[in-house]
């Protein structure tokens, strides 16, 4: 894996087939609505195609303000694409502190839970609901949390699922949506720090 910025160390994530990284800049988004467009309208899903256009021009101009420097995403599908993203990112305690006030109010407010065994992963979701900014673009969105080595709680690197669903699906999606949910949450399992590089 290529550097992607001096605060992180390097990491490991086994990433299915026909997936990839692409860098989270202007280039890269574009890219990434490019191949994603064609996936869509080969499926003949106009509306995914839509959903999902608005959704990455919206999450590009979070991700200028969010710290998000990779994106991971199925870029080639034998069968039905999976309309789902991944961005990665960091974040800091608050003023300079631990994180341990933020994680205290995502288990208390989110519901945050451990991914894995060791409680390496901390986890939580959430559906976000219809906004003007999306176009009646709804999503399902999961995130995850791990600590960044030598940070002494002060930073992490953050996962975020997005899962764009039409604004006014109904319990139909349910099984799409915790399959996708399924696989996010295997394919973040795999995660490592890559010790090698240290």
């Amino acid at each position: 894996m290529p550097e992607l910025t001096h605060t992180v160390p390097a990491y490991r994530l086994l990433l299915p087939e026909g997936w990839e990284e692409l860098p989270a800049d202007r280039a890269g988004v574009e890219e990434l609505i490019r191949r994603t467009s064609e996936v869509f309208r080969s499926q003949h899903r106009p509306d995914l195609d839509a959903q999902m256009r608005t959704l990455l021009e919206v999450a590009y101009r979070k991700m200028k303000q969010a710290r998000v420097f990779a994106l991971y995403l199925q870029t080639s599908a034998r069968d039905v694409p999976l309309p789902m993203s991944i961005t990665a990112s960091t974040v800091s305690g608050q003023l300079g502190g631990t994180l341990d006030r933020q994680v205290a109010r995502l288990v208390r407010e989110n519901g945050a839970q451990f991914l894995t065994d060791d409680r390496s992963i901390l986890r939580w979701e959430a559906a976000v609901g219809s906004r003007a900014e999306a176009d009646g673009a709804a999503a399902h969105v999961v995130d995850y949390l791990i600590p960044i080595p030598g940070s002494e709680r002060r930073s992490a690197l953050q996962f975020t699922t997005t899962i764009p669903l039409p604004a006014d699906h109904g319990p139909e999606l349910a099984p799409l949506i915790d399959g996708l949910t399924q696989l996010s949450d295997l394919l973040i399992s795999t995660f490592t720090w890559d010790r090698s590089a240290q």
